[in-house]
């Protein structure tokens, strides 16, 4: 959360394009990303503040190695239409900054939560599907989140056009620790509050262009509902964003 988390905002660009386009790009122009990418998107918090943010992207690939997503991971297995990987990563599903909001600086500080994923892959004329488990491993919210995503890449010439489609879901743990407010945080017009899970759905469409071998510019505009158990938190005051990504990545 800065709404999402801004590492999930920010990769979101690239993150559609799956193993398997990543790997056709990089055919030519090799194993190594780099760029930046900027982002905004309103915090779906109480009194929290518009996230709008520069952030470095690096991508890197070699063998079984991979540097993704902001996630550091390795392919267990795969053929020619699928994969399964193992990686470790930051958390995906909320902001543990609570947006800044100044009306919840008196709740308890969050903490970073860093994951354990394990991701399996199908991709082929029909799109990209990807399955993905997200296992709190820093003892924080202790819970899991979980993500499936569908991508279909539409390619013309050197332009690439991408509708995305994507669904979390936060157990009881990790819903309660981005959206949940304990008893001795309760106060009035915010009342004890703890979510049994949380879902949150997202539309978009990336668009990417290739300028030479190696210069690329993209764009992404995606809207994301969120379930009840989110939208009903007393710190919520948001059930839908709209965000807007756009970034250059150089790949090698």
């Amino acid at each position: 959360m800065k709404t999402l988390s801004a590492s999930t905002l920010a990769f979101s660009l690239l993150t559609t394009h799956s193993i398997a386009s990543l790997a056709d790009s990089q055919e030519d122009s090799g194993e190594l990303a780099v760029g930046i990418i900027g982002f905004s998107e309103p915090s779906i918090y109480t009194g929290g503040e518009r996230s709008d943010n520069l952030l470095p992207y690096l991508a890197w690939e070699s063998d079984n190695w991979f540097f993704r997503d902001y996630t550091l991971g390795s392919y267990l297995a795969g053929g020619d239409s699928w994969y399964l990987s193992a990686a470790l990563g930051y958390d995906v599903f909320g902001d543990v900054n609570r947006g800044d909001s100044p009306q919840l600086k008196d709740m308890e500080e969050l903490d970073p939560v860093y994951s354990a994923v394990f991701s399996a892959g199908l991709f082929g004329s029909l799109g990209y599907l990807n399955l993905s488990y997200w296992q709190d491993i820093s003892d924080n919210h202790r819970g899991g989140s979980t993500i499936l995503r569908y991508s279909l890449p539409l390619e013309a010439q050197r332009w690439t056009i991408e509708p995305h489609l994507s669904v979390t879901y936060a157990g009881s743990q990790a819903a309660r620790y981005y959206l949940g407010v304990e008893a001795d945080e309760a106060r009035a017009g915010r009342p004890e509050y703890r979510p049994d899970q949380a879902y949150h759905y997202r539309a978009g469409i990336n668009v990417s262009r290739l300028f030479g071998r190696s210069h690329r510019v993209l764009f992404d505009l995606s809207h994301r509902r969120f379930s009840d158990e989110i939208e009903d938190s007393p710190i919520v005051d948001r059930n839908t964003t709209w965000a807007v990504s756009a970034g250059y990545v150089y790949e090698f």
